[in-house]
């Protein structure tokens, strides 16, 4: 009976491993990236079924082709970046490609994305992507969690905010675990398809339920005080806008589900106003998801999960995409010819 089991369990395990990847895709390393680099893939089944292409060091694929000498536009953002549930051509980076061309101006879009991170994430590889890349145009993901405690007190790197909105980012400190024994948990697509619906199963769960899980799953910082919090939003913009300039464009992800998501949230409400006092390009993708719910379309969902809730879809990926070329395309119309991070 017990090697029954076993032998089960192996035959499971060798049937995921064609349709699921237990790692992670690579870890974004812009200094080290290529248009030429090698590519690999990786296939989940937690939300919708999908194959995500990624470089070697890290860059979500477009599953378009490179134009040469194109100036390049480099996306920033988390998980919605890294874009595991929809194909490539989906992304949000292939769709501003395709509209940027389809408008006339060469362009070619970069993606770097880190499953949970924020604001200080960005700001720790500012100089990396700007010495790679040179880029016409950084965009940054940003979504309500962003703009709350999580910088503070959640994923390494974290951020404290000094006076005057001042940014300082925090490393991981050095790790001291030793996981050696638990090379087979690490490696099993079982296991990661597991948690994947463990996750999905917390998502829909009581937020009374979400915050116990969560303190015992992961390690927090101390709380921060209330008017550190309301202060993110503004150190965010400010931060960003140091780091990266007038290439600078901010696109509010919103969390617009079937019944809910009419009225704007706190910190995209502080958000917009940080960027309209500190004159930064920002865009809300409230007022286009809302006008495609009217015409029955929903951002968020896939076929195995609840629609309306978790990561963007591929509809959720084109909202993006036409919102930030609403706000891009005034400024590349006439940078075409320049040779800003040219494939190799």
């Amino acid at each position: 009976m017990g090697l029954g089991v076993i032998a089960a369990l192996m035959a499971l395990e060798v049937g995921l491993a064609r349709i699921v990847t237990a790692g992670l895709p690579p870890v974004p390393s812009a200094s080290r990236d290529a248009f030429d680099a090698p590519s690999i893939v990786t296939r989940q089944i937690e939300e919708g079924i999908a194959a995500a292409s990624f470089s070697t060091s890290g860059a979500r694929l477009t599953g378009n082709q490179p134009i040469h000498g194109a100036p390049v536009i480099v996306v920033l953002g988390d998980s919605y970046v890294v874009a595991r549930e929809v194909r490539d051509e989906q992304t949000m980076g292939a769709w501003i490609e395709k509209l940027a061309r389809a408008s006339d101006v060469d362009v070619n879009v970069r993606q770097y994305g880190w499953r949970g991170a924020s604001a200080p994430q960005y700001l720790t590889v500012a100089k990396e992507v700007i010495q790679r890349w040179n880029p016409a145009q950084v965009v940054v993901v940003l979504s309500e969690d962003d703009l709350g405690a999580d910088p503070l007190n959640r994923n390494f790197p974290r951020m404290t905010i000094g006076k005057g909105d001042e940014v300082r980012t925090v490393p991981a400190p050095p790790s001291t675990s030793d996981d050696s024994g638990s090379i087979f948990l690490r490696r099993s697509a079982l296991v990661a398809l597991l948690r994947a619906r463990w996750q999905r199963v917390l998502e829909r769960a009581p937020a009374s339920i979400q915050r116990i899980t969560s303190a015992q799953l992961e390690t927090r910082g101390p709380a921060p005080e209330s008017h550190v919090v309301e202060a993110v939003p503004r150190a965010t913009v400010k931060s960003l806008w140091k780091a990266f300039g007038s290439t600078l464009t901010i696109v509010y992800a919103a969390d617009v589900r079937v019944n809910f998501g009419h009225e704007m949230e706190g910190g995209e409400r502080r958000l917009l106003a940080a960027c309209d006092r500190l004159r930064v390009r920002c865009v809300s993708a409230r007022a286009a998801m809302l006008a495609a719910r009217q015409r029955g379309i929903v951002a968020r969902g896939f076929s195995t999960t609840t629609l309306g809730v978790g990561h963007l879809n591929a509809a959720g990926h084109e909202i993006i995409a036409r919102s930030v070329w609403v706000a891009l395309q005034p400024r590349m119309k006439g940078t075409e010819q320049l040779a800003s991070g040219r494939p190799e």
